[in-house]
């Protein structure tokens, strides 16, 4: 749903009032510019001040009052949408970290791992764009890498092998290489750095809807909607569903922005209750053109990558769908506690279990958009896991 904009309102109340737009402005002590910029919607946001002066000289009262009060809230609470839809948002400290890693030297082998579609390709790509600014020579193929002082060889997804890439590190002293994928490279140096999802909490009741807009997750949501419908606004009482729906969505941004290009047929409210059945089929695009797996394939891709302890553990952990300690995921699992603290460490890397902390310990838990992806394959046997 598109808010009632407080253009298009006060536009209806000054004209019902019989009033010019020279005449509010003179009443109001405003000035008809100031009133010609609110009626185009120019002047998104109206100061508070200026909403009470027109309330007043419109004779604004009930009902009437209400509607006009909450359109103008609603415009004072959202913040403006990014101008580029691909703005990277909430990974500013992440960027701030790698930039860090990069500059010094220390690290000359960086890998970005986690979920498919939580964001890696796009990080890479920030933090290339900063270093080509600051004059660095930048290569996206192994075959190209620069060998001046500062150059950097991102490889997004498709890493060559081990021996290639250790050669290739030792005959270019100033080369620095970042790795997106799945999971680490496993080579002699590698930092690895796991990528989260976007924050998203459980919105609570009467949360302040300003709040709610300023989070990352919500903003990506709004600025995709904005790409397919131009000029769409929140109601004040649908930014509590969307950010449930961000959250049901683990917060991944591929599947948020997924749910977005889904607003052409569906509102929020009904994305939400859709959500709640089968997350992942919110989080597919609804353009199928064969360009690439689903999140659902991607998910299922990643975890026939684990090796088999892990991929053992995660499916009995998805099963389960409840958080836990390590303590009791141990329990849970049987065999030896280095093999199971390894399996454990190999999935959060991965981003295929996420960490929270508890009252007494760490938890971990699936995400949701993991347990719907695997919903449906056959659980393994404990025994097996009991036997490493």
């Amino acid at each position: 749903m598109i808010s009632v904009r407080f253009s298009g309102l006060l536009r209806e109340f000054r004209r019902n009032s019989g009033l010019t737009q020279q005449e509010l402005a003179d009443l109001s002590a405003l000035s008809v510019r100031a009133v010609r910029d609110l009626e185009s919607g120019r002047v998104q946001r109206p100061r508070r001040e200026t909403v009470r002066l027109l309330v007043t000289t419109l004779r604004l009262e009930g009902a009437r009052r209400a509607a006009f009060e909450g359109a103008a809230a609603a415009e004072q609470a959202e913040p403006p949408s990014p101008a580029d839809p691909f703005t990277l948002l909430g990974r500013a400290d992440e960027v701030r970290a790698l930039l860090e890693l990069l500059r010094s030297g220390g690290q000359r082998l960086i890998s970005l791992t986690g979920l498919p579609g939580v964001g890696k390709t796009r990080l890479a790509t920030e933090v290339a764009d900063r270093l080509r600014a600051d004059g660095w020579q930048v290569s996206w193929t192994p075959g190209g890498p620069g060998t001046g002082r500062d150059a950097l060889l991102v490889l997004d997804g498709a890493a060559p092998p081990g021996p290639y890439l250790a050669a290739l590190l030792r005959r270019h002293p100033g080369l620095r290489v970042l790795a997106t994928g799945n999971g680490p490279l496993r080579l002699p140096g590698e930092r690895v750095m796991p990528l989260a999802p976007l924050a998203a909490p459980r919105p609570a009741p009467g949360a302040d809807p300003a709040e709610l807009l300023r989070q990352d997750a919500v903003r990506l949501f709004l600025s995709h909607v904005r790409r397919i419908r131009p000029g769409y606004r929140l109601a004040a009482a649908e930014v509590a569903t969307v950010a449930e729906l961000c959250r049901r969505l683990d917060g991944l941004p591929a599947a948020i922005e997924h749910a977005a290009d889904w607003c052409l047929i569906h509102p929020p409210r009904r994305l939400l209750a859709w959500a709640a059945e089968d997350p992942l089929a919110v989080a597919c695009s609804p353009v199928a053109d064969g360009t690439g797996p689903d999140l659902r394939t991607a998910v299922r891709a990643a975890v026939d990558e684990l090796a088999p302890v892990p991929g053992q553990l995660l499916r009995l952990l998805a099963a389960e769908g409840r958080a836990g300690s390590f303590e009791e995921i141990l329990a849970r699992a049987g065999g030896p506690a280095a093999e199971v603290a390894r399996s454990v460490h190999a999935l959060l890397l991965r981003g295929l279990i996420r960490s929270t902390p508890g009252e007494a310990a760490e938890c971990f838990t699936v995400p949701r958009l993991v347990r719907q992806a695997l919903a449906g394959l056959p659980l393994p046997s404990v025994r097996l896991l009991a036997a490493v």
